[in-house]
């Protein structure tokens, strides 16, 4: 059985329609990459899984129950952690106390609140931040915290937005490789959305593709970036008529 299952998924507002009909499945333990060019109905869709946005029509289930009538603390309640581009941290509060607010998703218990923030910053490599205000933090150790706030909830599956977002080269392949011990080691599955195709082909067994709310693509990584409607979607059909004018000529 499928994790998370996605069915005729849509979403208007208005009379905008920002997904039409998305439907793909996500197995245990995968992790699936979800790309496509600015305004695709990425993050959208995202927030339509995580219990956000109410869904216009379709159905989502997690985990073997239908979710698409929860909201997002009710999602997050049955192992369905959400990230944001922009980690929304709260400035009265430090680093440890910000983790354990995902902490306490799962207790109500302060001490065993803290065990569990202490242990993700352990696990992230983060602990010596602890104490620190999250505004004195550089882009990358935030990107850590956001991980930590949502792994100390305790989630079977992690929808990850734009994670790479303002990282340098270094900092992507750092952050790559903790990823994959989140999903080896914890057993979490990944949902991630990103626009840094490098970190999105080294971590995904499979990647969806949405243009203008639609799919237009699934596959493995290496074929779905060879596909010519993908290529048309990122670069444009002026890009594929010079590439073929190439290959002619």
């Amino acid at each position: 059985m499928a994790l998370l299952e996605v069915n005729q998924v849509s979403k208007h507002f208005g009379g905008l329609v920002a997904n039409q009909e998305v439907s793909f499945a996500l197995e245990q333990h995968e992790m699936l990459g979800l790309i496509g060019p600015n305004g695709a109905g990425k993050t959208t869709l995202f927030n339509c899984i995580a219990g956000f946005y109410p869904v216009t029509s379709g159905r989502i289930i997690f985990d073997g129950r239908d979710i698409t009538a929860l909201r997002d603390y009710q999602t997050a309640r049955l192992g369905l952690a959400r990230t944001f581009q922009i980690f929304q941290a709260s400035g009265d509060l430090k680093v440890l106390e910000n983790v354990m607010v995902g902490s306490f998703l799962r207790t109500g218990s302060r001490r065993k609140a803290r065990q569990t923030a202490e242990g993700c910053l352990d696990f992230l490599g983060i602990r010596a931040a602890a104490g620190a205000m999250m505004a004195d933090l550089p882009v990358a150790a935030q990107k850590r915290v956001a991980l930590a706030t949502a792994l100390a909830s305790d989630p079977k599956l992690m929808l990850l937005d734009e994670v790479g977002a303002g990282l340098n080269k270094s900092e992507i392949e750092g952050l790559v490789a903790l990823l994959r011990r989140i999903h080896s080691e914890r057993g979490i599955a990944l949902l991630l959305t990103e626009h840094v195709l490098e970190m999105v082909m080294a971590l995904s067994h499979r990647v969806i593709v949405l243009e203008s709310g639609r799919k237009i693509a699934e596959g493995e990584p290496a074929a779905v970036v060879k596909d010519p409607e993908v290529i048309r979607a990122y670069l444009g059909d002026h890009y594929i008529r010079r590439r073929q004018e190439t290959k002619d000529a």
